[in-house]
């Protein structure tokens, strides 16, 4: 289970490395963004600055520590990052009461921000991070939806601050679509070793060959309805083939003998023009 001590491991030798240089309750709002940049999506920091072109060697090179002069402008930070040779930019700017942090993709030109109160979110300057900021758990997953997905997708070494599930839901409405094959309705019998048919096409002609199968017989055994005509020998049952009787219809006493279908009306000479 997640707590709080595993995902800020190693916050404290960063901060240790800091301590010195932080003066203001916005210095620990950076220095949060940076340890979650580094520390769980694997970025390194190059320098200062918002060059946007990266110069010979610095591909290889980068660190987990912060550089040297990092908050020596009062209202602005500007910080550049590289992760799989690409540049990305971390920028604050401090506004009346808040600041605002801003995280820009050098190759795509994608960009996003967040605005933080710092007064709200810092409680002191100094001490454990649950003491300088009661809310890190939240504020570090706030960091990766809002300034770090929308900018970029790697392999995170941790990118949650608690366990999240994410519930698949397939469209089961269009038996036609692409996709991973439906498997069959309630009801429906496939025998042992049987793969189902692709995309849940209709088991059409299923009862003639398996009469037994679920859902009823085919045609090849007589339907209930006609308990006149019997499976069998001597009506015993069984598996036989459906007899339809031919024949005269049986007497419904419309018109009395002979039959009109069996024989011409009395007297009728068999001209048929007259």
């Amino acid at each position: 289970m997640w707590s709080p001590g595993d995902y800020f491991y190693g916050w404290n030798l960063l901060y240790k490395t800091i301590e010195k240089d932080i003066n203001k309750k916005d210095d620990l709002l950076i220095a949060l963004a940076h340890f979650v940049l580094t520390k769980h999506s694997l970025f390194r920091c190059i320098g200062l600055g918002e060059n946007k072109t990266l110069a010979e060697g610095e591909e290889a090179a980068g660190s987990e520590l912060l550089p040297d002069n990092w908050n020596a402008d009062e209202n602005n930070y500007a910080l550049r990052y590289i992760y799989d040779k690409l540049l990305y930019i971390l920028l604050g700017l401090r506004t009346e009461g808040s600041i605002i942090i801003t995280l820009l993709n050098v190759k795509t030109l994608k960009v996003s921000n967040i605005c933080l109160s710092s007064e709200e979110l810092v409680s002191d300057i100094s001490g454990s991070i649950t003491k300088m900021i009661p809310s890190a758990s939240q504020l570090a997953d706030r960091y990766r939806r809002e300034l770090l997905e929308p900018v970029y997708q790697g392999q995170n070494r941790s990118t949650t601050t608690q366990t999240n599930t994410t519930s698949t839901t397939t469209d089961r409405s269009d038996p036609l679509r692409i996709g991973v094959p439906l498997r069959p309705s309630l009801g429906q019998y496939h025998p042992a070793g049987v793969d189902t048919r692709p995309f849940g096409f209709p088991e059409v002609g299923r009862g003639d060959l398996d009469p037994f199968a679920r859902g009823g017989h085919g045609n090849l055994l007589p339907f209930p309805s006609r308990p006149d005509i019997h499976g069998g020998p001597g009506g015993s049952g069984g598996m036989q083939p459906r007899f339809d009787p031919f024949g005269p219809l049986p007497e419904r006493n419309i018109r009395p003998y002979p039959n009109p279908d069996h024989l011409p009306p009395p007297g009728f000479g068999g001209d048929y023009f007259m």
